[in-house]
């Protein structure tokens, strides 16, 4: 290193064959690259560290997105669970409600039967039961509403229906077309010639022949109102039905009833015997209504 001029460095390369070489340079040259170098150094540090620093915040913010999508994912799993129980409560209530209307429908059939047996059509009933009341139309609790709605409609029509077929039957009850004895039809009802004379007369029953004692039986539902002995008819029995219908049971031999007593359709009311104006064991019956001799044939089941 040559010394002679103290601005400047110089650098002598001494190779083993070959000439002496000499390089000089400035003396700043050195500390211009060292602070260059420190410079770079510097320079990388603070970006190894700003990186540092922003891929912990990116470290951050992916930690935060990966616990956010848990939690959706976690949301939608807990929705499609959701989804999957209301889809089956929905097929359930589907199910209850086909089952409800199904049974409704029957409720229905048998209601007309009744109604056609009763002869009868109660105001109450509106028709089919067909409400569009379908699960995939209405929401569940919409369409519970409704089915409740219908079943407390159809549970006061059946009240109604009920009450309307109880009076209707007590009306049949009361109805005398029940046969009251059995045995052979020898008269009927109308003009006949006197077995006890000459000339016609007005039969106003029919005669049921039958050995004696053969249990008479009231023909409808009602209240005796004479049971005891009337001119020509022997031991009676009248029966009040409480509605238009009053029925006549004579030439008994013995009765089973008094007056006051309650008797029930088909109830043995009396036995069959020839007292009156009689010309052996029989039954002489009449049906009045509304005060008038009718045809017992007329009502008779």
């Amino acid at each position: 290193m040559d010394k002679k001029d103290n601005s400047k460095i110089c650098i002598m390369i001494i190779p083993h064959a070959e000439k002496v070489k000499r390089i000089t340079i400035s003396r700043w040259i050195p500390k211009a690259i060292i602070i260059s170098i420190t410079a770079v150094v510097i320079a990388i540090f603070i970006s190894f560290n700003n990186m540092s620093l922003t891929n912990s915040i990116l470290q951050q913010k992916y930690d935060n997105k990966v616990l956010e999508i848990s939690s959706l994912e976690k949301e939608n799993r807990d929705k499609t669970d959701e989804l999957k129980k209301l889809k089956t409560q929905n097929m359930e209530l589907y199910g209850i409600t086909n089952e409800v209307e199904n049974k409704l429908a029957e409720i229905d059939k048998l209601q007309r039967q009744l109604e056609k047996m009763a002869g009868i059509k109660s105001p109450s009933r509106g028709g089919s039961i067909g409400r569009d009341i379908r699960p995939e139309k209405l929401e569940p609790k919409i369409e519970m509403e409704v089915l409740k709605e219908t079943l407390e409609d159809k549970e006061k029509e059946l009240a109604i229906f009920i009450q309307d077929l109880e009076e209707r039957f007590e009306y049949l009850e009361r109805v005398p077309d029940l046969w009251p004895a059995a045995g052979r039809l020898t008269s009927g009802f109308g003009n006949r010639r006197n077995p006890f004379g000459r000339g016609i007369r007005f039969h106003q029953g029919i005669d049921i022949a039958n050995s004696s004692g053969t249990n008479i039986k009231a023909a409808a539902k009602g209240i005796v109102t004479f049971a005891g002995n009337k001119a020509g008819y022997g031991k009676v029995i009248i029966i009040d039905h409480g509605n238009e219908y009053n029925s006549l049971y004579g030439h008994n031999r013995k009765l089973l009833v008094d007056v006051g007593d309650e008797v029930e359709k088909g109830q043995v009311i009396a036995k069959m015997g020839s007292t009156g104006r009689s010309t052996g064991p029989h039954l002489h019956f009449e049906v009045h209504k509304n005060g008038n001799p009718i045809n017992p044939l007329d009502i008779l089941k």
